[in-house]
C-alpha cells in the first residue's frame, strides 16, 4: 500500500489522539460495541429470512422482539469485522492512496472512515440511543474488572442518572454482562444461570425489600441522588454508587467511529475542533443527537451539533458587558429587572454576596403585555444564559411522573448553566392547593409541591435567577407567592402611549412621520406588544403582496382600530373619568393614569387599602362602583363595562364585600371567620346582602358625582381625543372639583338594564 507523499495534503498525524492518550474505557467500549454489531448483523439477518417464510427466524424475532430472549438467535451469518475494518482500526498508517484522499478530501468526505472499497458508513447501522448509552455505560464502569465489580454475589450497586425501563436489561445482557448472565427485575428462586438483578421501573419500598432479600447482585438505576433509599445511603452498607458518565467529546467520538465510518476511525483532529466544550455536549437531549447524527460524515455531526448548541463560529458573538439600562421600560415590572441586574453585575465583580440580593421576580400581567421578552431582556442585559420552562411544556410530558421529570430537567438545566436566568412562564397553571375545586386536587398537591420542592433548590445555587410569569395572580398557591419563593411580585401594566410610541416607531423604521406616528399611537392605547407586534408584521407583509409603501390605514385595519364606534368610545370615557374623579375625591393624588381605548378603559391608581378599616372598604366600594354611576348619571343609562372578569369593579366590588362578612371579621357575622365564598354557591341571604351593599355604594358614588357632572363631561372628552393622561394632565381640572360628601341617604339612580 502506497504512503502519502510529502506534498500530499493528508496531514501528517493520523486521527487525534494517539492510542496510548485513548481513555482508560476505550477498549472495553470498542469490545461492547463489537458485540452490539453482532446483535444488529443477527437481527438484519433474521429479518431476511423472516421476510421469505422462514418460521425459525421468525419465532427468534418475535422472542427477541418481546423480551423472552435476550439475545436473537445466531443466524450463522458471521459478525466479525472486515478485512479493511481490522487492518486500519490496529494501525495509524494511511490505507488509501493519496490520489484516493485527496478526491475524497475534494468532495468533502472523510478518508479517515473511508474503506478500500469505497464505503464510508458501516454495513450494519447501530441504534443510536442505545450506542450512545453502552458507550457511557462502559465508561462508568471503565472495565471489566469495574464491571464485575458490580456482578458479585451480594452486590448492591446504585448508578445515578438512568431512569430504569423495559429494554435497559436487554442490551446490559447483549451487551455488557458476560456471556451466560442475564437481568431479571427479581432473581427467580432457582436458576441455571447467572442473574443481575435490574429493576425496570421504579420501586416501591416492599419491592425493594424483597430484591435486597436475596443474594444474587443488585443493580439500581436512578435519575438523582435523591432518589436513592435512604437505607443504601448509610455508612458501612457496601453499596457501590456510581453516577453515569456524561456525554463528552471522547463519548462522542467513539460513537461516530461506530456510526459514520467503514473503518472505525474518522477524522478526529477535525471533529474535536468543530464540537463545543464537554459542558455544552451534557446538555444534548436525544432529539438533538438524532438531528445532528443524521449529516453524512462524523465532522458534519459535529458542525450540527455546534449550530444546535450555538457554539458554531458564524453563531457566536462576542460577549457583551452588562447593560442594565438595555432594559427600556417604567414600570415597575422594568424597574424590578434593571436592580437585579444591576445586583447581578455587583454579584459577578464580588462586590456583594449572594444572600445580599434579590434573586427573584414574580410578573404578573395580562397576556401579550411583554412579561417573556423582559426575562429575555434580563439575559441579553446581563450577558448570561436564559433557560426557558412552563407549566404547559412540562404537562405535555405525559403524566404526573413524567410531568414532575419534565420540571426537575428544566431546573437542572438552569443549575447547570450558572449563572443565568430561570424563566418559567403560566405558572398559574399549577393552581392552587386551597382553591375549593377539589377534582385532581391529588395531581395539583403533586404538582404545587414539586415546584416548590424546586424553587428552594434554587437558594442553594448561587448564580440562578428565577423569573416567573402569570397571567391571573389570584389563582396562584400562597406558598408559591410568598417571600422567600419569589422575592418581588410586580405587576406588568398595558403599554403607555410612550411606550405605544417607542415600539411603533422601532418597528417601522421611519417609515411613517412622527406625527402619524404619534396619532396612530393614541388610537392603539390598550393595545399589548403582542398585538402591535403582530400588527406591524401583518401590515408590512400586505404592503409587500400589494408593492405599496405602509401606510397609516394598512396598520390601522390590522390593529382592529380602523372603524372604531364612537359611542362606543365616549362611555367608555365617561365611566373612566367617573372612577378618575371619584378616587380624587375621597383620595387626593392617589390617581396615577387613566387612558381608554375602542374596547376598554383603565383607570391606575395607587392602593387605598392600608388599614382595612370598614371606612377604607367603604370608600373603595365606592370608588368601584363610580364608573357605573357617571355612566347612569350622564347617559341615563348604564353598560356592562363594569363587569366582566375577576378583575372587574363588580367583581372586586363583591368580593370585598364578601371579605368584610367572611374573613375580615367587619360584616355580618362579626369577629368570625368562615373561610372563602365560593361565589358558585352563595346563599340567598349573602346574594342578597352583596346586592343592596352594591346599590349603596353606587348611591353614594352618584351623589358624590352630582356636582362635577360637567366636569366629567370635560375629562371624557378629553380623554377621548387624547386616549391616555396621567397625573400632570389631570391636575388641572381637578382643580375644578367640587367638594362633596357622600350622603347616605341620596335618592336611588334609575334602574337600568344591564
Amino acid at each position: 500500500m502506497p504512503l502519502p507523499s510529502s506534498t500530499s495534503s493528508i496531514p501528517e498525524k493520523i486521527g487525534a489522539k494517539r492510542p496510548e492518550n485513548r481513555p482508560e474505557w476505550w477498549a472495553f467500549a470498542r469490545h461492547c460495541i463489537s458485540r452490539l454489531r453482532d446483535i444488529e448483523t443477527d437481527l438484519a439477518n433474521l429479518e431476511r429470512r423472516a421476510k421469505t417464510g422462514d418460521t425459525t427466524a421468525i419465532d427468534s424475532l418475535m422472542g427477541y422482539e418481546s423480551g423472552d430472549a435476550p439475545k436473537p438467535l445466531r443466524s450463522g451469518a458471521s459478525g466479525a469485522p472486515s478485512v479493511t475494518r481490522l487492518m486500519t482500526s490496529a494501525t495509524r498508517a494511511p490505507h488509501l492512496p493519496p490520489e484516493d484522499w485527496e478526491a475524497i478530501v475534494t468532495k468533502g468526505g472523510d478518508p479517515f472512515a473511508t474503506g478500500a472499497e469505497g464505503a464510508c458508513q458501516p454495513a450494519i447501522t447501530l441504534p443510536l440511543p442505545e450506542l450512545i448509552l453502552l458507550i457511557r455505560l462502559a465508561a462508568t464502569f471503565r472495565d471489566e474488572q469495574g464491571l464485575l465489580e458490580s456482578l458479585r454475589s451480594g452486590a448492591v450497586t446504585i448508578l445515578i442518572g438512568l431512569e430504569p425501563n423495559v429494554w435497559l436489561g436487554k442490551l446490559l445482557t447483549g451487551t455488557l454482562l458476560p456471556d451466560g448472565w442475564t437481568t431479571h427485575a427479581r432473581a427467580p428462586k432457582t436458576s441455571t444461570y447467572p442473574v443481575l438483578q435490574l429493576p425496570d421501573r421504579l420501586l416501591m419500598a416492599k419491592e425493594l425489600e424483597r430484591c435486597l432479600h436475596l443474594h444474587a447482585p443488585f443493580l439500581l438505576p436512578v435519575m438523582r441522588q435523591k432518589d436513592i433509599p435512604s437505607l443504601l445511603t448509610m455508612g458501612g452498607t457496601g453499596t457501590r454508587v456510581l453516577t453515569l458518565a456524561e456525554l463528552n467529546a471522547d463519548i462522542l467520538i467513539a460513537a461516530l467511529s461506530a456510526t459514520h465510518s467503514a473503518t472505525d476511525r474518522i477524522d478526529e483532529d477535525s471533529v474535536r475542533a468543530a464540537l463545543p466544550d464537554d459542558k455544552t455536549l451534557a446538555t444534548l437531549d436525544t432529539v438533538q443527537l438524532a438531528v445532528a447524527c443524521r449529516a453524512r460524515t462524523a465532522l458534519g455531526v459535529a458542525e450540527r451539533i455546534a449550530l444546535l448548541t450555538g457554539t458554531s463560529p458564524s453563531r457566536q458573538t462576542p460577549a457583551e458587558v452588562p447593560r442594565p439600562e438595555a432594559i427600556a421600560g417604567a414600570t415597575p415590572a422594568h424597574r424590578a429587572a434593571r436592580s437585579i441586574v444591576e445586583d447581578l453585575a455587583s454579584w459577578q465583580e464580588g462586590e456583594i454576596v449572594w444572600t445580599e440580593m434579590s434573586r427573584s421576580l414574580l410578573i404578573h400581567g395580562a397576556p401579550g403585555t411583554g412579561k417573556t421578552f423582559l426575562a429575555r431582556q434580563m439575559a441579553a442585559a446581563s450577558g448570561i444564559a436564559l433557560v426557558e420552562g412552563s407549566f404547559a411544556i412540562w404537562q405535555s410530558a405525559g403524566h404526573l411522573g413524567q410531568m414532575l421529570a419534565a420540571m426537575n430537567k428544566c431546573f437542572d438545566e438552569a443549575i447547570a448553566q450558572a449563572p443565568c436566568i430561570l424563566f418559567i412562564d403560566e405558572i398559574d397553571a399549577a393552581g392552587s392547593r386551597f382553591d375549593g375545586d377539589h377534582h385532581n386536587m391529588n395531581y395539583r398537591a403533586q404538582v404545587v409541591n414539586g415546584f416548590l420542592q424546586q424553587i428552594d433548590r434554587l437558594a442553594l445555587t448561587p448564580g440562578v435567577i428565577l423569573v416567573g410569569a402569570c397571567n391571573q395572580l389570584n389563582r396562584l398557591d400562597p406558598a408559591i407567592t410568598r417571600p422567600g419563593r419569589f422575592d418581588q411580585t410586580v405587576r406588568m401594566p398595558l403599554p403607555s402611549l410612550q411606550d405605544i410610541i417607542r415600539i411603533l416607531s422601532k418597528g417601522l423604521s421611519g417609515a411613517l412621520p412622527e406625527d402619524e406616528i404619534e396619532q396612530l399611537a393614541r388610537e392603539a392605547v390598550g393595545k399589548t406588544p403582542a398585538e402591535l407586534d403582530a400588527a406591524m408584521r401583518a401590515a408590512k407583509a400586505d404592503a409587500r403582496r400589494q408593492q405599496v409603501t405602509i401606510s397609516p390605514v394598512l396598520l390601522r385595519r390590522h390593529l382592529g382600530i380602523e372603524s372604531p364606534d364612537p359611542a362606543l368610545l365616549h362611555r367608555i370615557a365617561i365611566h373612566e373619568a367617573g372612577h378618575a374623579l371619584a378616587a380624587e375625591l375621597l383620595s387626593p393624588g392617589a390617581v396615577v393614569k387613566v387612558s381608554v381605548s375602542s374596547r376598554d378603559g383603565l383607570t391606575e391608581r395607587r392602593p387605598a387599602l392600608q388599614h382595612l378599616t370598614v371606612e377604607e372598604i367603604e370608600t373603595e366600594l365606592l370608588i368601584l362602583m363610580s364608573g357605573r354611576a357617571a355612566e347612569r348619571l350622564l347617559l341615563d343609562s348604564i353598560s356592562g363595562g363594569a363587569g366582566g372578569d375577576t378583575r372587574s369593579d363588580l367583581a372586586q366590588a363583591s368580593a370585598l364585600v364578601l371579605q368584610m362578612d367572611r374573613e375580615l371579621g367587619l360584616g355580618q357575622n362579626g369577629d368570625g371567620w368562615i373561610g372563602p365564598a365560593d361565589m358558585h354557591w352563595l346563599t340567598n341571604e349573602e346574594k342578597q346582602r352583596l346586592r343592596t351593599k352594591l346599590e349603596k355604594a353606587e348611591r353614594r358614588a352618584h351623589a358624590l358625582l352630582v356636582p362635577n357632572k360637567e366636569l366629567i363631561l370635560k375629562i371624557a372628552n378629553e380623554l377621548t381625543e387624547r386616549r391616555e393622561m396621567d397625573a400632570s394632565d389631570l391636575a388641572h381640572w381637578f382643580a375644578e372639583t367640587v367638594s362633596c360628601r357622600p350622603s347616605q341617604q341620596a335618592p336611588a339612580p334609575r334602574k337600568g338594564t344591564e
